[in-house]
């Protein structure tokens, strides 16, 4: 399995967005380059306070051909008012429609990372079947293929970096981004069955350990306090837990489970204040 370069945009492989970011970029380019013009009204009432303020301050009389000449003026500036106006319209609109697509298309990207996901963790189960459970050290003592095995290993926690990072910009683009956050750092992005209970936030435990809660170093990875390492990368791959939902809903009845079957204090659970907010 090779790394993959990531695409320009997490959404290249849906269609529908890409069109529509196409247009709505060839859209903004077009209206910003517009040069700037009245509204017909504004260039018709231009032309009547010239002719009352030159009546003013020269005494000039009011042009026989006033109304023609401010008629004119109203008349001349439709099409590029209509322009302007139509071009915003769509720019707008077109605003509108884009996260909608990206919901929809959402899942088609989520399951394209959850098989590179799988991926990575077939071929780390495959390296510790030939080699065993690896680190720095007894990578050495392995002897050359151990040290390749390694070196790959190290290869694919990146991999499994870059597929966390575009899993939540999509997450990020369709979900409620303070749920998601709470949801992110119990880990229920990444992994199934964490119990609702976990850690505090100095990484000590404040009750009896749950059934299922993630391994204190594992925590400290998913709380951000460590990296991403070849220890983690193992411990992916052999808990079977390992997930990548394939879209917010399924994110949340995960957590949802885990609330069940956890601490029933609603008032912890974001889930539930957010339904609560609605009411």
């Amino acid at each position: 399995m090779t790394r993959r370069k990531a695409p320009a945009s997490v959404w290249d492989a849906v269609p529908d967005v890409v069109q529509a970011e196409k247009q709505l970029k060839e859209t903004e380019d077009r209206l910003r380059v517009l040069p700037p013009s009245p509204t017909p009204d504004e260039a018709r009432q231009a032309v009547i306070d010239a002719a009352v303020e030159a009546q003013r301050v020269d005494g000039a009389p009011i042009p026989a051909d006033i109304g023609e000449k401010a008629a004119g003026a109203y008349t001349a500036a439709l099409a590029p008012h209509a322009e302007r106006l139509a071009l915003a319209t769509a720019v707008n609109a077109l605003r509108r429609r884009l996260p909608l697509l990206k919901s929809r298309g959402s899942r088609a990207v989520l399951a394209a990372l959850a098989a590179q996901l799988d991926g990575v963790l077939a071929e780390v189960r495959e390296i510790t079947d030939r080699s065993g459970r690896l680190d720095a050290a007894t990578a050495i003592d392995a002897g050359e293929q151990g040290i390749a095995d390694y070196r790959r290993l190290t290869e694919l926690v990146s991999v499994v970096d870059d597929v966390r990072k575009t899993q939540r910009s999509v997450y990020g683009e369709t979900g409620d981004k303070g749920v998601l956050a709470s949801l992110y750092r119990q880990g229920h992005d990444q992994f199934r069955g964490i119990p609702t209970t976990q850690p505090d936030d100095v990484g000590q435990w404040s009750r009896a350990e749950p059934s299922g809660a993630l391994p204190a170093d594992v925590l400290d990875v998913v709380q951000g306090r460590r990296r991403r390492d070849v220890s983690f990368l193992l411990y992916m791959a052999e808990s079977g837990r390992a997930w990548l939902p394939l879209d917010v809903e399924e994110l949340e009845a995960e957590a949802r489970g885990a609330e069940e079957t956890g601490t029933p204090d609603d008032s912890s659970n974001p889930l539930n204040q957010r339904e609560s907010s609605r009411v």
